[in-house]
């Protein structure tokens, strides 16, 4: 159990329950007076006062604006960055190797990859006429600059540089190809490829952190970060041409409503994330479905239930079984996250963690969880409501994220996940003691394996390693991870889901509770919009003159 809490970063990570982080919920947010009659008769094309249109809608033309929900902190690729920040950098300014989408691998910075043969290198040769935007060339010593930055502990990659833990070297073969030898056959440094942005070792040599510097290769350039708003201007002389697009706006707004009002207004073309307090109403609203198109971004994000198989009587498969079918799923995701989450058992889904076909999810069955625990000798024997064996009684502890504090102070108690699932559990005769605290607390009590169950959310990358999260103490289990890890090609991986998912069923190290699926929103004259592990590949959109 100790390797799920091995791998707290940002790709590929345990997202411990802080309160934090955590999918939209109307109960904890505050939020302004819903925009719907203000919104309705606001003007489409606003002025100032002196008769001009706002800078905003002047720039309507060529500017794409996006809002921003949260603060995106330092605009760093590669230092501990936000979910905002990647979104903003990655993809946009800077570009990694090789991309990855729902069809598999493709070149980005490298023209072509190949596995030699016994599967110990890959090598890497680099598009040709590539530039930083400050006119430099691209060439492998960047390459290896970079590769070498993220393994290095001391520079602070913590996020990334798991990724790279099977390769032994990287080596420049010439300035155009470069070499990654490997400690042992591993398919996840291909992946790791896809997700590393490239830096030119002269801008970032002595210090990743560049004092704010942001020079890549990509589409777009950084220009500016004030008033909240993040602009990036179009590369004229990006590698593979100018994209559609010539300015992204990126626009931090913390109250949705107001978001709205300005997305009603034509103000903002992306919404990515509704609030539950929108949602559903807001998004078939006339003034909205007049303009907008639903966007649905599914992010690898899974919240669930780690059951610590090595300390009884979670040691026991039908009680770790009995335990998920008290689960009531349907009715979390409705309840607590206002359907902005989906009923979730694996972390297995088309672009989920674990990039396949999803297994049924299965209903809330507190008949065959009494069974399972009839058949392992758990039983009420003395009649108070509490199983007992061998004159034990059925006690576990859960430990979770501290609660976050209600919305309203003096309302009723805000129903979380864990408290379904412990009113469950206590109608089906087990006591579960819930005990809370703060990432490192938690992070100490997975390590030390003080716990019978964890609430945990997972997240991570699409198709990504997830060994952190399903543990490998079953040898099934075991073996799956290892094929996972032997495949290079994507493809060759989403084959392996539904063995992985049988795995998992026959041990239940997890058990899935939702799955984050935020709606958000994207006006009509965007097009090409392609999502993969949770969001948009910005370069490839453009407007549609024909559109509003």
């Amino acid at each position: 159990m100790v390797t799920r809490a091995s791998q707290v970063v940002a790709v590929g990570a345990l997202v411990l329950l802080t309160g934090c982080d955590s999918p939209a919920r109307s109960k904890p947010w505050r939020h302004a007076p819903d925009p719907t009659d203000e919104a309705a008769h606001a003007p489409r094309s606003p002025v100032l006062d002196d008769g001009s249109a706002s800078p905003v809608h002047v720039a309507r033309g060529h500017a794409l604006r996006i809002h921003v929900d949260a603060e995106p902190g330092r605009l760093s690729p590669i230092l501990a960055p936000s979910v905002w920040a990647r979104r903003i950098t990655l993809g946009t300014i800077f570009e990694p190797l090789v991309r990855e989408s729902a069809g598999g691998y493709s070149p980005r910075l490298a023209k072509s990859w190949r596995v030699m043969p016994g599967g110990m290198e890959i090598r890497v040769e680099l598009e040709d006429g590539v530039v930083f935007h400050d006119g430099r060339p691209l060439t492998t010593s960047d390459v290896q600059f970079t590769l070498d930055a993220v393994r290095d502990p001391k520079k602070g990659v913590d996020h990334l540089r798991p990724l790279l833990d099977d390769v032994d070297a990287i080596e420049l073969v010439t300035s155009r190809e470069i070499r990654l030898r490997l400690k042992r056959p591993s398919g996840w440094v291909l992946r790791a490829l896809a997700e590393i942005p490239i830096l030119p070792m002269h801008v970032y040599d002595g210090s990743l952190a560049a004092g704010g510097a942001l020079v890549g290769t990509g589409p777009y350039k950084f220009v500016s970060n004030k008033g909240g708003v993040v602009h990036l201007q179009r590369f004229d002389k990006y590698w593979r041409g100018p994209v559609a697009i010539a300015d992204l706006d990126f626009v931090y707004q913390p109250d949705a409503a107001i978001a709205l009002t300005a997305a009603k207004r034509g103000e903002i073309d992306i919404v990515p994330a509704l609030v539950p307090a929108h949602w559903p109403d807001q998004a078939v609203a006339p003034s909205i479905a007049a303009a907008f198109r639903p966007l649905a971004l599914a992010p690898p994000r899974l919240r669930y239930l780690a059951m610590n198989a090595a300390r009884a009587p979670l040691d026991d498969a039908r009680v770790r079984h009995a335990l998920a079918l008290l689960v009531d799923r349907r009715t979390i995701a409705k309840r607590v996250f206002d359907g902005l989450a989906r009923p979730a058992l694996w972390p297995i889904w088309p672009g989920g963690p674990v990039d396949g076909v999803e297994a049924p999810v299965p209903d809330f069955d507190p008949k065959t969880a009494d069974r399972l625990l009839d058949d392992a000798g758990w039983t009420d024997r003395d009649k108070d409501g509490v199983r007992d064996r061998g004159g034990k009684q059925l006690r576990l502890v859960m430990i979770a994220g501290e609660r976050p504090p209600p919305r309203d102070p003096s309302g009723p108690k805000v129903m979380l996940e864990r408290d379904y699932i412990v009113e469950a559990a206590r109608r089906a005769g087990v006591v579960i003691e819930v005990k809370t605290g703060g990432a490192e607390w938690l992070a100490k009590r997975l390590a030390d394996g003080a716990y019978d169950v964890a609430e945990l959310q997972w997240g991570g990358m699409a198709d990504g390693d997830p060994s952190a999260l399903v543990g490998k103490s079953d040898a099934r289990i075991g073996r799956v991870l290892d094929a996972l890890a032997a495949a290079y090609d994507p493809a060759e991986r989403k084959k392996l889901a539904p063995e992985l998912a049988a795995a998992l069923s026959d041990s239940w190290p997890i058990a899935g509770i939702v799955a984050e699926a935020p709606q958000g929103l994207v006006h009509k004259r965007v097009t090409g919009v392609a999502i993969w592990d949770g969001w948009i590949d910005l370069a490839q959109v453009s407007f549609d003159p024909k559109a509003p």
